[in-house]
């Protein structure tokens, strides 16, 4: 359900953004479906992963306008039950994110690592781990692997990490998804 009355109108973002393998359409390009000015041409019928797809800015009261996609040049969205906070940037903008006021505003939001929570940037194959006082550029991650982050101690100090693990059983294995 949309919040205060918010539509995606023309912005379309997601179908640029997001991978739909439903539809053969990657990551990054443009969906064969989407109209400029008018939105999803199949909306109707679309596959079940847009169907689904929950837009954080058009979830959110707490997100005003200028956090509108087509605006922001990235996407938000959540995952694991909230505790994963994914932030896809547009890669035509990669520095979108760090403008201000996002850039406040997403360090803020990290602050909930103390509850569990991650919050994940991606650019193309790149992703970055955001912490309240840091951020850890991980590279280009496989979408196979598993992003894990959190605080350790070391040397009496509480340091944050962020790390890519492969080789994990997957759904089919038992083990968690991976992200």
């Amino acid at each position: 359900m949309a919040a205060d009355g918010k539509s995606c109108g023309a912005c379309g973002m997601c179908c640029k953004l997001l991978g739909v393998a439903e539809l053969d359409k990657p990551a990054g390009r443009w969906c064969r479906h989407y109209r400029p000015a008018s939105g999803c041409a199949v909306y109707d019928a679309r596959p079940g992963p847009c169907a689904s797809f929950e837009c954080l800015w058009l979830e959110s009261t707490k997100l005003d306008d200028g956090w509108r996609p087509d605006r922001a040049k990235f996407v938000l969205y959540t995952e694991r039950g909230g505790k994963r906070l994914n932030v896809i940037v547009d890669p035509a903008s990669p520095a979108a994110w760090r403008r201000e006021p996002y850039y406040a505003r997403l360090k803020a939001m990290s602050q909930r690592i103390e509850e569990g929570c991650e919050l994940v940037v991606a650019i193309g194959d790149r992703r970055i781990v955001v912490f309240p006082h840091e951020d850890v550029d991980l590279g280009v991650v496989n979408p196979d692997h598993k992003i894990v982050s959190g605080f350790a101690m070391r040397d009496g100090e509480r340091v944050a990490y962020a790390m890519v693990l492969s080789d994990l059983p997957g759904p089919a294995d038992g083990g968690e998804d991976s992200g």
